[in-house]
Parts: structure tokens; C-alpha cells; sequence
């Protein structure tokens, strides 16, 4: 069979997309099921800027013969890709007491929705994002892994951000400008994430001095660093205690805690 050694848990939440008449997909994560609703800029965003995974998803859906429409099944395989192994890496090193979190550059949030739900109480989201994107960077200092949009594509990541939490219900997910952040310095987080974003796409001078304000005593910083440039070094000078927790071929992941 064609889709002998896929993914079951794959299969089983295009199953439920089709089965929800294309409303929604649910993962199964342990005990928790969780549950995510489709928002069409949300499924444009996964198209266009995760460009390079398109024709998996066009692969998937013949070798399923699935009627869900393409650009949601891209979603839910880039869900499987990335939002998975990001949780199963940090599960161990995320409490379950955290109560407030922030993410630098959330994209669409999907990591954060679905921590969202695996919680046992109601935690507050702050998502940072910049309110347009011109170009695709996927790695920073190496432009040959840019590319310029095409044009009559737009994408628009506050915008998209906030669309999706509406329609996902998530109230206590609040959605952050880049050029507003001067609005949040009283903050204080429990958990601050970046996946493949601070210290990886820009560097981490930029959000430096709003990480180090609203950090708690307690908190732990987790972000994936470039390996072409001096973000590691970086980090390492802003804690006492720096663990490696993962790693690829362009960065590594950091988990710091216990800020000099």
C-alpha cells in the first residue's frame, strides 16, 4: 500500500477533518485530545511560507485519495512536522505550572493552541509578530535561503494570528505587534519560547532587554539559535544556567534559566 509506513496519528486527524466536514482536526497527545479549528488565512500562511513542504502535502492526499482540501491537509502535515516534535522535545521541560507565557515570532500560534489545551488550568498567551512579511527567510545570515514572495501573495501574521484564535475560541491568547512591545514591559512570564525565530531568523539583541524585564525570577527561556553567527555566545552571557535540549543541521535549541 502507498500509505503503508505513514504516520498513523497522521492519518487519523485527516480522517477527523473530513469527518468534522472540514471544520476542524484533533490530535490525540497522550490523554488529551486536542482539538484545532481550520481558518483560511491560517492554511494560506502554511501554503505560502512553508512553501518547501507543498508537494508532501500533494503527495499525502493522493496516496490517501482524501477529499479534505488541499491546503488544510498542508496545515495538518506541517502540524505533524513541526508542532509534535516541538511539544515531545519540550513536554519534560515545560511545568505544569506555568501560567504565563510568551512567544517570539508564534507564526500562527498552533504550538501555543495546542499547549494551550494539554494545560490542566487557564494559562495567559502573549504571541509576538510582525504585521507583514515581504520575504521568506529561513535561515538568518545565509540569503540564498530567502525568497522573495510572489506577487499577489501576502502574508500577514497578526492579522492571520488573531483570526485563528477567534475561530479556535482561545480569549486568553493575546496577540502582540512587534512595534508594540513598549506596552508589555510590566509583564512577567513563566515560559518564553521562540521556535526557530529569536537568535535564529534576527538577532537576539532585539528583544534582549524585553526578555530580561519580563522574564520571572523563576522562569526558563527556550529558543533555537543560529550556528552561523554569535546567538549562542549571546545567550550563554545572559544566564547562570544554559541546557542544550535539541538540535539540527542550522541551530540548536537552549533552554536557559537564571539570568546573570
Amino acid at each position: 500500500m502507498a500509505n503503508k509506513h505513514m504516520n498513523k496519528d497522521l492519518i487519523e486527524s485527516i480522517d477527523s477533518a473530513e469527518n468534522s466536514n472540514e471544520e476542524f482536526f484533533s490530535v490525540n497527545f497522550g490523554s488529551n485530545k486536542v482539538k484545532i479549528f481550520f481558518e483560511e488565512e491560517a492554511c494560506d500562511w502554511v501554503w505560502n511560507y512553508k512553501y518547501l513542504h507543498q508537494q508532501r502535502a500533494i503527495d499525502i492526499k493522493t496516496q490517501l485519495n482524501s477529499s479534505l482540501q488541499l491546503k488544510k491537509l498542508a496545515l495538518i502535515t506541517y502540524f505533524f512536522r513541526f508542532i509534535i516534535p516541538d511539544i515531545s522535545n519540550l513536554n519534560e521541560h515545560i511545568s505544569t505550572q506555568t501560567r504565563s507565557i510568551l512567544d517570539i515570532g508564534a507564526g500562527i500560534g498552533l504550538f501555543d493552541l495546542f499547549l494551550n489545551q494539554i494545560f490542566n488550568h487557564k494559562a495567559s498567551f502573549d504571541l509576538i509578530e510582525v504585521e507583514k512579511l515581504n520575504e521568506i527567510e529561513h535561515v538568518t545570515n545565509n540569503p540564498e535561503y530567502s525568497k522573495k514572495l510572489d506577487a499577489g501573495i501576502k502574508i500577514k501574521p497578526v492579522q492571520t494570528l488573531k483570526k485563528l484564535m477567534i475561530a479556535n475560541n482561545a480569549e486568553n491568547i493575546n496577540i502582540i505587534s512587534n512595534t508594540s512591545i513598549d506596552e508589555y514591559h510590566h509583564k512577567k512570564y513563566d515560559l518564553i519560547l521562540s521556535f526557530r525565530s529569536w537568535g535564529f531568523l534576527y538577532d537576539l539583541d532585539l528583544y534582549k532587554e524585553f526578555v530580561t524585564k519580563t522574564l520571572n525570577h523563576d522562569g526558563i527561556v527556550i529558543t533555537n539559535l543560529s550556528i552561523y553567527d554569535d546567538s549562542i555566545e549571546k545567550f550563554y552571557s545572559l544566564f547562570t544556567d544554559v541546557t542544550l535540549i535539541d538540535e539540527a543541521a542550522n541551530n540548536k535549541r537552549f533552554l536557559g534559566k537564571n539570568l546573570k
